[in-house]
Protein backbone atom coordinates (compact mmCIF):
# COMPACT_ATOMS: atom_id res chain seq x y z
CA UNK A 1 0.00 0.00 0.00
CA UNK A 2 1.41 3.40 -0.90
CA UNK A 3 1.56 6.21 1.63
CA UNK A 4 -1.43 8.51 1.60
CA UNK A 5 -1.07 12.26 1.98
CA UNK A 6 -3.96 14.59 2.66
CA UNK A 7 -3.92 18.37 2.84
CA UNK A 8 -7.07 19.78 4.43
CA UNK A 9 -9.30 22.27 2.62
CA UNK A 10 -10.12 24.01 5.88
CA UNK A 11 -8.47 24.30 9.29
CA UNK A 12 -8.90 21.24 11.50
CA UNK A 13 -11.13 21.16 14.57
CA UNK A 14 -8.61 18.94 16.38
CA UNK A 15 -4.98 17.97 16.14
CA UNK A 16 -4.14 15.65 13.25
CA UNK A 17 -4.32 11.94 13.99
CA UNK A 18 -0.99 10.25 14.49
CA UNK A 19 -1.27 7.53 11.88
CA UNK A 20 1.04 5.84 9.41
CA UNK A 21 -0.62 3.98 6.54
CA UNK A 22 2.11 1.64 5.39
CA UNK A 23 2.27 -2.13 5.88
CA UNK A 24 3.64 -2.98 9.33
CA UNK A 25 4.92 -6.38 10.50
CA UNK A 26 3.56 -7.37 13.91
CA UNK A 27 4.80 -10.86 14.77
CA UNK A 28 3.28 -13.09 12.06
CA UNK A 29 0.76 -10.54 10.75
CA UNK A 30 1.11 -7.90 8.11
CA UNK A 31 -0.94 -4.91 9.22
CA UNK A 32 -2.04 -2.00 7.06
CA UNK A 33 -0.66 0.74 9.27
CA UNK A 34 -0.22 2.10 12.77
CA UNK A 35 -2.16 4.56 14.91
CA UNK A 36 -0.97 6.38 18.02
CA UNK A 37 -4.13 7.69 19.73
CA UNK A 38 -3.93 10.28 22.46
CA UNK A 39 -5.05 9.23 25.93
CA UNK A 40 -7.74 11.83 26.59
CA UNK A 41 -10.68 11.73 24.18
CA UNK A 42 -11.14 8.60 22.07
CA UNK A 43 -14.22 10.08 20.36
CA UNK A 44 -12.25 13.12 19.13
CA UNK A 45 -9.33 10.89 18.10
CA UNK A 46 -11.64 8.66 16.03
CA UNK A 47 -13.44 11.64 14.50
CA UNK A 48 -10.07 12.89 13.21
CA UNK A 49 -8.86 9.43 12.17
CA UNK A 50 -11.90 8.14 10.26
CA UNK A 51 -11.66 10.53 7.27
CA UNK A 52 -8.05 9.37 6.85
CA UNK A 53 -9.07 5.70 6.98
CA UNK A 54 -11.87 6.37 4.45
CA UNK A 55 -9.13 6.90 1.85
CA UNK A 56 -7.87 3.31 2.19
CA UNK A 57 -10.92 1.35 0.91
CA UNK A 58 -13.75 3.84 0.91
CA UNK A 59 -16.12 4.83 3.70
CA UNK A 60 -15.59 3.13 7.05
CA UNK A 61 -18.81 1.82 8.62
CA UNK A 62 -17.51 0.08 11.76
CA UNK A 63 -14.35 0.00 13.86
CA UNK A 64 -13.55 -2.81 16.30
CA UNK A 65 -11.26 -2.07 19.24
CA UNK A 66 -10.19 -3.85 22.40
CA UNK A 67 -12.41 -3.25 25.41
CA UNK A 68 -9.29 -2.69 27.52
CA UNK A 69 -7.28 0.49 27.85
CA UNK A 70 -9.77 3.27 27.03
CA UNK A 71 -10.94 5.85 29.57
CA UNK A 72 -14.05 6.46 27.46
CA UNK A 73 -15.76 4.22 24.92
CA UNK A 74 -17.99 6.02 22.44
CA UNK A 75 -20.20 3.61 20.51
CA UNK A 76 -20.85 5.93 17.56
CA UNK A 77 -18.85 8.69 15.89
CA UNK A 78 -20.45 11.12 13.46
CA UNK A 79 -18.28 11.81 10.43
CA UNK A 80 -19.76 14.19 7.90
CA UNK A 81 -23.20 12.90 6.95
CA UNK A 82 -22.83 9.39 8.41
CA UNK A 83 -22.46 7.63 11.74
CA UNK A 84 -19.69 5.09 12.23
CA UNK A 85 -20.32 2.30 14.73
CA UNK A 86 -17.56 1.54 17.25
CA UNK A 87 -17.41 -1.88 18.90
CA UNK A 88 -15.32 -3.04 21.86
CA UNK A 89 -14.42 -6.67 22.43
CA UNK A 90 -12.57 -8.33 25.28
CA UNK A 91 -10.95 -10.80 22.88
CA UNK A 92 -9.66 -8.09 20.50
CA UNK A 93 -5.95 -7.55 21.24
CA UNK A 94 -5.33 -4.04 22.65
CA UNK A 95 -2.68 -3.50 19.98
CA UNK A 96 -5.09 -4.12 17.06
CA UNK A 97 -7.94 -2.29 15.38
CA UNK A 98 -10.19 -3.88 12.76
CA UNK A 99 -11.71 -1.49 10.22
CA UNK A 100 -14.81 -2.53 8.25
CA UNK A 101 -15.67 -0.61 5.09
CA UNK A 102 -18.91 -0.05 3.20
CA UNK A 103 -17.67 -2.21 0.29
CA UNK A 104 -17.42 -5.22 2.64
CA UNK A 105 -13.64 -5.05 2.85
CA UNK A 106 -11.66 -4.94 6.06
CA UNK A 107 -8.20 -3.96 7.10
CA UNK A 108 -6.18 -4.12 10.29
CA UNK A 109 -4.23 -1.39 12.05
CA UNK A 110 -1.74 -1.62 14.88
CA UNK A 111 -2.74 0.53 17.88
CA UNK A 112 0.08 1.87 20.01
CA UNK A 113 -0.67 2.33 23.73
CA UNK A 114 -2.42 5.64 24.31
CA UNK A 115 0.08 6.54 27.03
CA UNK A 116 2.78 6.92 24.38
CA UNK A 117 3.60 10.38 23.09
CA UNK A 118 4.30 11.38 19.51
CA UNK A 119 8.00 11.40 20.44
CA UNK A 120 7.69 7.70 21.34
CA UNK A 121 6.25 6.83 17.93
CA UNK A 122 8.80 5.13 15.73
CA UNK A 123 10.45 7.39 13.22
CA UNK A 124 9.54 6.43 9.70
CA UNK A 125 10.94 7.43 6.33
CA UNK A 126 7.53 8.62 5.15
CA UNK A 127 5.19 9.29 8.09
CA UNK A 128 1.59 10.11 7.31
CA UNK A 129 -0.14 12.77 9.30
CA UNK A 130 -3.42 14.19 8.18
CA UNK A 131 -5.95 16.64 9.45
CA UNK A 132 -9.61 15.87 9.16
CA UNK A 133 -11.35 18.81 7.59
CA UNK A 134 -14.40 20.40 9.08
Amino acid sequence: MASLHHIPDSPPATDPPRVWLEPVRDHHLLLDGSWWPGPDDLGAELKALLPVLDRVRGPVVRVLLSAAGWTSRPHHVVVGDRTVSIGYFSDQPPSMMTVLCRDGGTFMMRVAPSSRTADDAPSTPDPFTARASG
